[in-house]
């Protein structure tokens, strides 16, 4: 029988490489070739056809979309393949939600998963009624790697991550080594040549998972922001996963989540210097913290998947 798919129409999405993993599933990534967003159509349009050929010809017992775009799940909705909708925040959010075929597809899912427990209520209240379940990313092991003496910042240039904010505390820290593979070529020109001019600012470009995970284990901290309601960052779980000290936007969501070990910052240049001394800072504690927020992390996560299985088909290699 064929297995499961997990159908993201990205170049890469840690959460979706351990959800596919931990479902047993087999990670379809669909990047974009468009560099222009009014050429993305094009990308869609194929990308759909080439699923639903595929489905039809494979016959999988169930596949996971990763939204937004919805149209993800176009192929499986068309196809009658049962399937899970994995809606990143946003799928709620933003204009996505409004999108013609968004209610029909999410709709059609035996069960949308959500982040976190505020993302949840975002999306019941934005769809009444739809079938939602609390999956939090799964931690997979990130091994230990040489040290590298750089702050390690998580980021992708999105629309949520105030860069200005990250610059100017780059700028206020000028002793403190910054890393990041971050696609800094993106941002407006003003902040692009602000970044440009940082000595201790090391632009990595995009690396494989493997060096990736080396970049982030072996930094001293890791800096994730986001001003977001809801978002549970990846950056974040990639931290716990490595036992790094953390440094994160301060929000409902992420002091829930985080709150236990990470150092928790507003989204203000001096703030988030601030936040990083302290991180840096000697802690004999810390490892303790971050131990028990990684247990209590995973038993949690075990408990949501489990009852994720329950509304999965059976197949027979699981």
């Amino acid at each position: 029988m064929s297995p499961p798919l997990f159908i993201s129409w990205k170049k890469y999405q840690r959460r979706s490489d351990v959800l596919a993993q931990a479902l047993g599933a087999e990670m379809v990534w669909r990047p974009h070739r468009a560099t222009g967003k009014l050429l993305r159509p094009g990308d869609y349009l194929a990308h759909a056809r080439h699923d639903l050929a595929r489905l039809r010809a494979e016959r999988p017992p169930f596949v996971v979309a990763q939204t937004q775009p919805h149209f993800t799940a176009l192929a499986p909705h068309l196809a009658r393949v049962p399937y899970i909708v994995d809606a990143h925040n946003g799928q709620f959010q933003s204009w996505w939600r409004r999108v013609p075929g968004t209610e029909q597809v999410l709709r059609g899912a035996r069960l949308v998963l959500t982040h976190n427990r505020e993302a949840d209520g975002i999306a019941r209240a934005t769809f009444a009624g739809l079938r939602t379940l609390v999956v939090h990313d799964p931690l997979r092991e990130i091994p230990p790697a040489p040290p590298q003496g750089w702050v390690f910042v998580v980021a992708t240039a999105a629309p949520d991550e105030p860069m200005d904010v990250l610059l100017g505390a780059i700028e206020a820290l000028p002793d403190v080594a910054f890393a990041t593979t971050a696609p800094l070529h993106k941002l407006p020109e003003p902040l692009r040549d602000r970044a440009a001019r940082l000595p201790n600012l090391r632009t990595l470009g995009f690396l494989d998972l493997r060096d990736y995970e080396a970049a982030l284990a072996g930094s001293r901290a890791v800096v994730v922001l986001t001003d977001r309601e809801g978002c549970q960052p990846s950056g974040a779980c990639e931290a716990l996963s490595a036992a790094r000290p953390l440094v994160l936007s301060h929000t409902a969501t992420t002091e829930e989540l985080f709150g236990t070990f990470a150092t928790l910052v507003p989204n203000e240049a001096v703030a988030l210097a601030a936040g990083v001394r302290a991180a840096l800072a000697d802690d004999p504690a810390r490892p303790v913290r971050i131990a028990a927020a990684k247990s209590a992390w995973q038993a949690r996560t075990a408990a949501e998947l489990a009852e994720l299985a329950s509304f999965l088909p059976s197949w027979a290699a699981r």
